[in-house]
């Protein structure tokens, strides 16, 4: 069930699992040691040349989880993929971002982020991810341009909220543009597009996934702070594996409105529908699609958040099927006392993924998962804070199509983590 490859000259050693379970005190005690040296902390984390602005960050934590592999907790599971393992995971973390420009509205951006992970006694499985990042934006009288790009090189163990698990290496790239022209001083004409891809290594049991889509709208200014819209898209998402394919036609339309609903109610909110069709499976359907992501104050340190989304999806685990997915997230966050140091917060979310429209071999699949947790959170310093955190996640999923009807596991996660960097 499980695969560990090493066929990337840019794994670092993983035998170093026990080399890094002093990694906060190790990164604690050397910045406190510059500081003792009369070295500014903005003389290592705020670098500047001219308009160009780098910002270096380093990151360090402890996590204990109960369920490393995503095991099932049945006889049947444990009988098939072993029992349940946990483990003590130290992570290192390092990077930058860097912005070119003297203003918000005409800037250039990029930058890097690595992230290890030593397993204590799960050694084979630990792993290092790379991602980097390139941003522009531009505004000239009334037009308007901006693109965001991301690459990645992931090689973790992949799963959770999937029935498949598999420690596996995948490139993701995500891509970005948006075009804008004001035609009145309230009204505008955009054109966005996405591109985003998913390639795995070969021989993974994940399916390779691409889509691309465009999207074209009219917007209105009816206030200095709340703008309201309508647009229509259309996209093609791929799913592949095993030198086959199926593709799926996405067209949509939505309206919505964004920005301050009122003086503590700020956020978005977009209702549309999809429809969707392959040529090659003769499936048609479609769904509502939503996307609500609101923030509300609540007096001065406590702050409410909510978001939803709905939409059509093709899934790494189910290579000839589509779903529609359902996802709920409730957060409560507050400031602690007078000096602003300490933040606390809670989250509850959940997430339904439904096949039972779908006419491919996973037809009548449905997934299920909920999780809860909270985090502390100290500022140590302006470039430094630290966060002790719980997680909780429930997955089940029921596969009618599998002998074993579904499975069903939990995982419990607790976490001491800090991060430097402004």
């Amino acid at each position: 069930m499980f695969a560990v490859t090493d066929h990337f000259s840019m794994h670092p050693d993983r035998s170093r699992g026990t080399a890094a379970r002093s990694g906060l005190s190790l990164l604690i005690g050397g910045l406190a040691s510059c500081v003792s040296q009369a070295v500014e902390p903005e003389d290592i984390l705020h670098l500047k040349v001219g308009n160009l602005n780098i910002r270096p960050k380093f990151s360090t934590a402890l996590t204990a989880n109960d369920n490393i592999f995503f095991r099932d907790g049945s006889a049947a599971s444990q009988a098939l993929y072993g029992a349940r393992e946990g483990d003590v995971i130290s992570e290192w973390g390092t990077g930058f971002g860097a912005v070119l420009g003297r203003n918000p509205i005409n800037t250039l951006g990029f930058g890097y982020n690595y992230l290890h992970r030593f397993y204590t006694d799960h050694t084979e499985v630990s792993s290092g991810d790379h991602a980097a990042q390139f941003g522009a934006a531009m505004e000239q009288g009334r037009f308007r341009f901006s693109t965001d790009h991301s690459l990645s090189l992931l090689t973790g163990i992949q799963g959770g909220n999937t029935w498949l698990v598999q420690q596996n290496d995948r490139l993701v790239l995500s891509d970005a543009m948006r075009v804008s022209l004001d035609i009145t001083p309230k009204s505008d004409l955009y054109l966005s597009g996405q591109y985003g891809m998913t390639d795995q290594e070969e021989g993974s049991q994940f399916n390779d996934i691409e889509s691309w889509s465009l999207a074209g709208g009219y917007g209105f200014q009816y206030s200095e702070k709340l703008r309201f819209f309508a647009q229509t898209s259309y996209g093609v998402q791929t799913s592949s594996r095993a030198n086959r394919s199926w593709s799926w036609d996405f067209v949509g339309g939505s309206v919505g409105a964004e920005g301050d609903f009122t003086d503590k109610l700020t956020g978005t909110l977009q209702f549309g529908y999809q429809q969707r069709s392959s040529s090659l499976t003769g499936e048609r359907g479609g769904a509502p699609t939503v996307t609500m992501e609101l923030e509300q104050l609540l007096g001065r340190r406590t702050q409410i958040s909510l978001s939803y989304t709905r939409a059509n999806q093709v899934n790494v685990d189910a290579v000839d099927s589509t779903s529609v997915s359902d996802q709920v997230r409730l957060s409560l966050s507050r400031a602690l006392g007078n000096r602003q140091k300490w933040f606390a917060s809670v989250f509850a979310s959940y997430w339904r993924n439904d096949f039972s429209a779908s006419g491919g071999s996973l037809s009548g699949r449905s997934d299920e998962a909920t999780s809860l947790g909270a985090t502390l959170d100290y500022r140590i310093q302006e470039w430094m804070t630290s966060r002790l955190g719980y997680s909780f996640a429930d997955f089940t999923s029921e596969i009618p199509s599998w002998a074993r009807g579904g499975i069903d596991y939990q995982v419990n996660q607790v976490s001491l983590s800090v991060n430097v960097g402004f």
